[in-house]
C-alpha cells in the first residue's frame, strides 16, 4: 500500500538525475548506458532521461511492501536495485554540466518507507516517454519510481548488448582521463 507519494517536476539535463540516500555523492564514473538506472554506490542510483534540457515528471512514491507490478502498457520495462539507506530523508539531485541541483518535491521533502537508518531500500523505476529518441524541450517525459524496505537483492535489469558494453568502456576510459588530468 502506498504511505506517501510525492512529486517532482524539475528541469533536467542531457545527464540525468541522482536517487541519494547519503549524504556522499559524486559524479557518476560509469555510466549505465543499456539501462536506465544504475548504482553509483551502495546508496545512490544514477537516472538516465530521454529528455535532455526540458522538464520531467517524477513521481515518487513510499510503499509499507512490495507494490503490484504497473500494467498499464504506457510504461517501459521495470528495472530494481537495492540501495543502502543512511539518510532518513533521500534526495533527487539533477546532473548538470560538473554540478548538482536539488530538486525540490512539490509536496515537502521525500521521506523513507522506514523508520530507522540505515535500512536496505528497493528501488523499481518505470519511465515513459512519447517519443523516446533524445532530444531537447519538453517531450512528456514521466518516471515512477517505488520505494519500499527490503532486504538487499540482485538488480533487475534488460540484458546489456555489446553496444551498451562498449558505450560503458568508452565512458570509463574518458572519465578516467579526466579525473587523472584534474588530479595533476
Amino acid at each position: 500500500m502506498i504511505i506517501a507519494e510525492t512529486t517532482l517536476t524539475p528541469e533536467t539535463g542531457e545527464y540525468g538525475y541522482l536517487l541519494a540516500f547519503g549524504e556522499d555523492y559524486e559524479w557518476p564514473p560509469q555510466w549505465p548506458y543499456g539501462w536506465r538506472c544504475g548504482p553509483i554506490s551502495s546508496d545512490t542510483a544514477h537516472i538516465l532521461t530521454d529528455t535532455d534540457t526540458g522538464t520531467i515528471t517524477i513521481t515518487v512514491q513510499m510503499h509499507d511492501e512490495p507494490p503490484p507490478s504497473e500494467t498499464d502498457p504506457a510504461w517501459g520495462p521495470a528495472e530494481e536495485m537495492s540501495l543502502h539507506a543512511t539518510e532518513d530523508t533521500p534526495v533527487i539531485y539533477i546532473l548538470g554540466s560538473g554540478d548538482f541541483e536539488e530538486a525540490e518535491p512539490d509536496d515537502g521533502p521525500l521521506t523513507l518507507p522506514t523508520d530507522q537508518v540505515p535500512a536496505w531500500i528497493r528501488m523499481r523505476l518505470y519511465c515513459h516517454t512519447p517519443n523516446p529518441e533524445p532530444g531537447v524541450g519538453d517531450r512528456g517525459e514521466r518516471h515512477l519510481i517505488q520505494l519500499w524496505a527490503a532486504p538487499q537483492q540482485p538488480p533487475v535489469h534488460p540484458q546489456l548488448t555489446e553496444s551498451d558494453l562498449t558505450q560503458r568502456r568508452t565512458y570509463k576510459e574518458d572519465f578516467d582521463q579526466s579525473a587523472a588530468a584534474w588530479r595533476q
